[in-house]
């Protein structure tokens, strides 16, 4: 084999070497980019996601705020209840003695 022949060779190897290179290097690059930009979108979707729990807490919290006015009312109603309840017994009393009074005795 001549060497202008090997030499050939050589270069026709190079080339493919090259062109394997080149074609890994934009295999590589299209890699990263869409690393670079599903994490972007990664990092969006966590904020989101933190934007909903913030929410979800904040509805919580006005829930349970709404739950404690809603008991100290019922509360308070209760204890209207039974003050209403001791003012008929009062008047329930007060009709009985007046209506003892106004009988006639044998």
């Amino acid at each position: 084999m001549s060497d202008e022949n090997r030499l050939d060779r050589i270069e026709a190897l190079i080339e493919a070497l090259a062109q394997k290179v080149d074609s890994n290097a934009r295999a590589i690059e299209a890699s990263r980019q869409e690393f670079l930009d599903l994490r972007q979108e990664w990092e969006l979707d966590r904020s989101r996601l933190y934007e909903m729990m913030a929410n979800l807490a904040s509805a919580q919290a006005n829930f349970y705020q709404a739950q404690a006015s809603f008991y100290k009312r019922l509360e308070e109603a209760d204890r209207r209840q039974e003050r209403f309840e001791r003012q008929q017994a009062d008047i329930a009393e007060i009709l009985k003695f007046l209506t003892q009074q106004n009988r006639p005795q044998n």
